[in-house]
């Protein structure tokens, strides 16, 4: 039994939208609006595609307990049922592998179980996420001001700032979690709790807020006041490094200026990354949700790790409870509540087989787009890639591509690897397009060698980086050195 996931428009229709009156005359006009609701069946496929293979098996576990209609499949673990693809047919389950010049392959649906697939994470401590989590006792929330603050911390960068706006937050709960909260709740949370954990500075939604928290929590006395004083009102004056200008209008002596400077340099721009929250230090501790292996032959082979993860079928009685008899109102009533929690089973199913082939369809184009790297391994051979460009070869919507490639990792013989690692604009070196990972390389490459008593400031590494073949400018430079997390010259 299979439910299609179709699209349900509203259709709204309003009289009198536009009247125009006239000495003679009054006429009106119907304006017929249209929107997008999607159908529970899309809202369901959504949630659990967005779900990390950890996260997917606790779901799975709880919708067993839930409907005594679903049963896990004899041999759990073995191979999982075939996906529908795009054409409404079924592909055989398989494990795929790509090649040096492998242009003509076709995305199908590969073998997620057997033995030896699921790897067990490296334990170094837990990753950022973990470390904030561990934290939520301490505050004594309920069961939706958890699930609220877990999603908020969720949605924190790698340097444990928060760039999504809380309005944005706002409807991604609702949409995706059915979880319903307001802006209010929202900066009530991420003031009074995500922003007090540790370590200070987490949940800072610019550089200002960031550095005033940490000041907050560990500094004391006269420099704290100066400090808050310095990042308040005199900020605009700090971000240009006008220090004169700085000393003379705070009245500070050579002494507590320099006092001042120290105290600085001691504030981390990048809370999280206190932590260790490097993609590979990060990865180093996840699950990763695809397995990718290379062969004596020079063959990478790709698969899905869902090696422990329980097989679902339905209930063999359902059959049975389809055709009970219906003699009276109160066993019409009884098929159709059981009828409702088999279609309930039943779509779950459906909403698995729906995941996975958007999984293995957004992996297999992100391996067709960035070949050279996962057979060498060289951050040179990244590629320009855009959500828009494996979304046109997966034929998936943008919105589910960015669903798999948010919180998913993948496993190769090269380390481990967030999928949103791989997906990067594009500028040009020596007339040729390439990945700006490249210039983020070279840009990092540059800091690490340079003289510690005598930083590079944006101007000299810009000239350094166009000198390299790279098309920037200082403004670029300068926002290509915050993602990296690299404080300016002054600070460094």
């Amino acid at each position: 039994m299979h439910y299609l996931c179709t699209s349900y428009y509203i259709i709204r229709y309003s009289g009198n939208i536009a009247m125009s009156q006239s000495k003679y005359s009054q006429s009106t006009r119907q304006v017929q609006t249209q929107q997008q609701v999607l159908s529970p069946q899309q809202v369901l496929v959504a949630r659990l595609t967005e779900l990390p293979v950890e996260g997917l098996r606790d779901r799975i576990n709880k919708e067993l307990e839930d409907n005594h209609w679903l049963e896990k499949r004899d041999g759990a673990g073995g191979a999982p049922p075939a996906a529908p693809a795009s054409d409404g047919s079924t592909a055989v389950a398989h494990e795929d592998s790509f090649g040096e010049g492998d242009d003509d392959y076709v995305p199908r649906a590969m073998n997620g179980g057997g033995e030896a697939v699921h790897k067990e994470p490296a334990d170094v401590g837990g990753t950022f996420f973990d470390h904030l989590v561990a934290q939520l006792p301490e505050y004594r929330l309920n069961g939706h001001q958890t699930e609220v603050v877990r999603y908020i911390i969720g949605s924190l960068e790698e340097d444990g700032m928060l760039r999504t706006p809380l309005l944005q937050i706002q409807d991604e709960l609702d949409i995706y979690q059915n979880v319903v909260t307001d802006e209010r709740e929202l900066e009530y949370l991420l003031t009074h709790v995500v922003q007090q954990m540790e370590p200070a500075g987490v949940g800072g939604r610019n550089l200002r807020e960031c550095l005033s928290l940490q000041v907050r929590r560990n500094v004391s006395g006269d420099r704290r006041e100066r400090l808050l004083t310095l990042f308040g009102r005199y900020w605009d004056d700090f971000s240009h490094t006008r220090w004169s200008r700085i000393q003379q209008a705070m009245k500070l002596s050579d002494a507590e200026l320099q006092d001042l400077q120290r105290s600085v340099r001691r504030l981390t721009p990048r809370p999280g990354g206190s932590l260790g929250n490097e993609p590979q230090t990060t990865a180093a501790t996840a699950v990763p949700d695809f397995l990718i292996t290379l062969d004596d032959d020079g063959r990478l082979h790709l698969s899905l790790n869902e090696g422990d993860l329980p097989q679902l079928v339905l209930s063999r009685d359902a059959d049975i409870a389809m055709d009970m008899p219906t003699v009276t109102k109160s066993d019409q009533e009884a098929v159709r509540y059981l009828k409702g929690q088999i279609a309930s089973a039943q779509q779950f199913i459906d909403a698995l087989a729906q995941r996975r082939r958007s999984m293995l369809l957004t992996m297999q184009a992100i391996v067709r787009l960035q070949l050279p790297f996962f057979m060498t391994g060289d951050e040179q051979q990244l590629k320009p890639m855009r959500l828009e460009d494996v979304s046109a070869m997966t034929k998936l919507d943008v919105s589910t591509t960015s669903r798999v490639s948010n919180s998913k990792y993948v496993q190769t013989p090269h380390g481990i690897f967030p999928l949103r690692w791989f997906y990067s604009g594009s500028l040009s070196q020596d007339g040729e397009e390439v990945s700006v990972r490249n210039v983020l390389s070279a840009l990092k490459s540059l800091v690490d060698g340079e003289e510690k008593s005598a930083p590079l400031s944006d101007e000299k590494l810009t000239s350094l980086l166009q000198q390299q073949g790279f098309s920037v400018k200082r403004r670029t430079v300068a926002k290509y050195r915050t993602q990296l997390g690299i404080p300016e010259s002054r600070l460094r």
